[in-house]
């Protein structure tokens, strides 16, 4: 009997953990900003944006300065709730992990194995005092409906041992901010963030939210299949990211360096444009990357 018992928890145990869908439709007419200085460090300048002005994956931009020369590499996650108004960066929760992913995203088969907030795990940490850095992720959603919702949650960065740094809420941009941008970006010719910005929403537009979540669909390649499904540099990419990246010989290459400048819009450290290229790096310890993501 107490076999019997025990089989539901079994069976809900190991169905606990799932992998993230990628997300094939997202809001075009959304963009949602996270804002610094508020809570952690005032030093911590800049902004992150989110936007899918293609209505499809979210791209995410960040453009940020002020970080202490000591505390690198970076991690930068979201986490699961917001900022309270006292700025307390130790009130944000867990990491958002909505599909109860394993915090080792490295190991993982492909990104959706990772948890959807483990931004770092899935693009590199960050290793300078002032940095812009592009990249898409299809597992994040503009989309209200979908359990992949990233606004109203927060954006952390943690020093490498883990201890909070900065936070700032994820939060709909209105006309005003967005006007904003719009002027910062054209000051620093920045084409790229101007064009995403800017790119106009055809008239009538209308998002469907519940036709979206719909189209939300799970990655069904795995590592034993990708000599008859992928070709070559996709088959490395995938083997790359399952290895143990402790040597800074294992980094991957993923051409980081087209996404990853130096250089910062709200470059206010001395520093910042004097310093030497750097890149981001995915030499996360095994160990140190599990308890951050149980913990922290």
């Amino acid at each position: 009997m107490k076999i019997l018992f025990l089989i539901p928890l079994l069976l809900a145990t190991l169905t606990s953990a799932d992998k993230a869908p990628k997300i094939k439709k997202n809001p075009k007419d959304i963009v949602a900003i996270a804002d610094f200085p508020f809570g952690g460090d005032k030093e911590i300048k800049g902004n992150v944006i989110f936007t899918a002005k293609q209505g499809s994956s979210v791209n995410v931009h960040f453009d940020m300065t002020g970080f202490p020369a000591d505390g690198a590499p970076y991690y930068y996650h979201i986490h699961e709730n917001s900022v309270p108004a006292n700025g307390d960066c130790e009130a944000v929760g867990l990491h958002f992990n909505p599909y109860n992913a394993s915090p080792d995203c490295p190991k993982q088969k492909h990104d959706g194995y990772c948890q959807v907030g483990d931004l770092s795990g899935k693009h590199g940490l960050v290793n300078t005092t002032c940095f812009e850095l592009k990249f898409e992720d299809p597992y994040l959603s503009l989309n209200k409906k979908s359990k992949s919702y990233i606004v109203g949650r927060s954006l952390v960065f943690h020093y490498k041992n883990m201890t909070k740094l900065a936070c700032a809420d994820i939060e709909l941009a209105d006309d005003i901010k967005l006007q904003n941008l719009i002027l910062e970006y054209t000051q620093s010719d920045d084409l790229d963030q101007l064009q995403e910005l800017r790119t106009p929403i055809e008239e009538g537009y209308t998002f469907d939210e519940l036709e979206a979540l719909s189209a939300e669909t799970y990655e069904e390649l795995e590592i034993d299949e990708l000599s008859g499904v992928a070709g070559q540099d996709e088959k490395n990419k995938h083997l790359d990211k399952n290895k143990n990246f402790t040597d800074e010989s294992l980094k991957p290459h993923w051409n980081i360096s087209k996404n990853y400048t130096n250089l910062s819009t709200h470059g206010v450290s001395t520093d910042c444009e004097n310093s030497s290229p750097s890149y981001t790096s995915l030499i996360t310890p095994v160990i140190l990357g599990f308890f951050a993501g149980m913990f922290i």
